[in-house]
């Protein structure tokens, strides 16, 4: 008997169901969408009417986007376009899982389908077949038919056919959206790796070279005014500017705003602007992209990043280069920057410590520091006094040294003469705290005894006026000592050490201070 035409049409429709279907067989992710395109086309062609849309909903699960879609006729559908803004009702049937079958329009719109009835008068649609994409009882997405030339009847057979193509479509989609949601997990999960690990080796780093001191030793006037501003200005996210002498102990108050701050669960982070050139530091800073410069061998985690939701603080803020004073200065208005390398801003919640012994404002009159920067850092300036405007504090600070240097050093010490602190409390200390820690350090050294002579420095070797600059008396400071070692600058009886610093810390110093060895003379 032969087969009429209606029976040989299912037929071939049904081949080429299983055409399509055999193609989304373990098809990758990324090529889901092109063989939703070509499939849709196909039906189209093949059933003569006149579109076919593709539709997903988003997250909130209620949007329904169109995200594919084929015409052979005069009108298509938008990418991006919102169905359930033009078509609320539809929208809803098919969120529910129900076959939305209109075969002949306007006529067989409900009547309270208002927006749908505008719709179709306003682009002449004559029927239109949705049936929704399922997965485990969960609605994915809807394919849609519509005829604008002529007038279509869907039979049960159309039916059965288009819902084997939307499981098809369903299968392909939700493999793509786990394959997609993998990658972002995976993506985070790396993310979250480098980031733990540049945290991991950032707290290694600062606790190998972290003072021995945590608490700020002394009561004096000077000291409790500071201490009381940093009690109001910690407990919000203000910036604050630590102006100060080299050596009063600003890295010591920086560490205590974070701790008195909402902040102090994490790891305060520090960068020492003077101790890197201009390209490393921005990358210290910024962090860069694995081949973002010469060198670059792997992607670096910059330290506003390790310090996201924590404390970021830049000591000797005053040698921050220029170039990068404008890119700091966007941090801290937008809260975002950018890895060398890549394009892709990065947002951080950072709260800003800054320190310098340098006077800023004179900076920004010779044009050495953005006013704007000045201004942004300004905020909150904290004035830390010198040693020799609190020297009622350094018996205090002499025995706290002492105590802790027996412990290192394995030494008892029983007392120390008055006439010794005496004459250290006539000194005028340039160097400040750190002086004194060194004085206390090498008498430890130079005395076996469990009597502990102390005395200042030479008179000779310093300047004991009050009047020296900051940058005056660092240098004076580092010549001192830089004399005491013979000009050794690294191991354990060279400058470096004594002066508590990194030996490249040292030779950066001693580059901006223009010292070097016929420096002596001017001792």
């Amino acid at each position: 008997m032969k087969k009429n035409h209606t029976m040989e049409k299912f037929e071939t429709f049904d081949q080429l169901l299983f055409e399509i279907s055999s193609k989304f067989v373990n098809l990758p992710a990324a090529e889901v969408d092109k063989e939703i395109n070509n499939a849709l086309k196909a039906i189209v062609e093949f059933l003569d009417i006149d579109q076919s849309v593709f539709g997903e909903f988003k997250d909130d699960g209620d949007s329904l986007l169109v995200m594919h879609g084929y015409t052979a006729y005069k009108w298509q559908e938008n990418r991006g376009l919102v169905l359930n803004k033009i078509a609320p009702h539809v929208t809803r049937e098919l969120r529910l899982g129900r076959v939305v079958n209109l075969a002949r329009l306007p006529d067989e719109i409900p009547a309270d389908w208002e927006e749908e009835r505008a719709y179709v008068a306003k682009v002449g649609l004559k029927s239109c077949l949705g049936v929704s994409l399922k997965v485990g009882g969960s609605v994915l997405g809807v394919i849609i038919f519509e005829s604008y030339r002529s007038f279509q009847t869907w039979t049960e057979q159309t039916l059965r056919q288009m819902r084997l193509l939307a499981q098809v479509f369903s299968n392909a989609l939700e493999r793509k959206q786990t394959e997609i949601k993998l990658n972002k997990a995976f993506t985070k999960i790396k993310e979250l790796s480098e980031l733990l690990k540049a945290e991991n080796q950032y707290l290694r780093e600062t606790i190998s070279s972290q003072s021995r001191y945590e608490e700020v030793i002394g009561r004096s006037q000077a000291i409790r005014y500071v201490l009381g501003k940093i009690e109001q200005v910690a407990e919000t996210n203000s910036t604050v500017l630590l102006l100060g002498e080299t050596g009063t102990g600003k890295t010591l108050l920086a560490q205590l705003v974070h701790k008195l701050s909402p902040r102090k669960n994490k790891t305060m982070v520090k960068v020492n602007c003077a101790t890197l050139p201009a390209n490393l530091l921005e990358s210290e800073l910024f962090g860069h992209e694995k081949g973002a410069f010469t060198g670059a061998v792997t992607k670096k985690i910059g330290r506003f990043e390790i310090a996201n939701g924590s404390t970021l603080f830049l000591d000797e803020i005053g040698e921050l280069p220029l170039d990068l004073q404008t890119k700091l200065l966007r941090v801290l208005d937008e809260g975002e920057f950018e890895r060398l390398g890549n394009a892709k801003s990065i947002k951080v919640d950072v709260r800003i410590v800054a320190a310098t012994n340098r006077d800023l404002s004179h900076m920004v009159r010779e044009g050495k520091f953005r006013s704007d920067l000045y201004y942004r850092l300004n905020v909150y300036p904290i004035t830390v006094p010198p040693l020799r405007e609190r020297k009622e504090d350094i018996p205090a600070m002499v025995f706290a040294f002492v105590k802790a240097f027996c412990k290192t050093m394995g030494r008892k010490v029983e007392s120390i003469p008055k006439s010794g602190l005496d004459a250290i409390m006539g000194y005028t200390w340039p160097g400040n705290i750190r002086e004194l820690k060194n004085v206390v350090e090498n008498a430890m050294i130079s005395n076996r005894t469990e009597i502990l002579h102390l005395h200042p420095p030479e008179s000779t070797l310093l300047d004991t006026r009050e009047d020296l600059t900051f940058e005056d008396a660092e240098r004076r400071h580092i010549l001192s000592v830089l004399q005491r070692t013979g000009w050794q600058i690294k191991g354990p009886t060279g400058a470096a050490e004594l002066l508590h610093l990194k030996p490249s810390t040292l030779y950066s110093k001693m580059k901006r201070l223009g010292i070097h060895p016929r420096s002596q003379k001017g001792l």
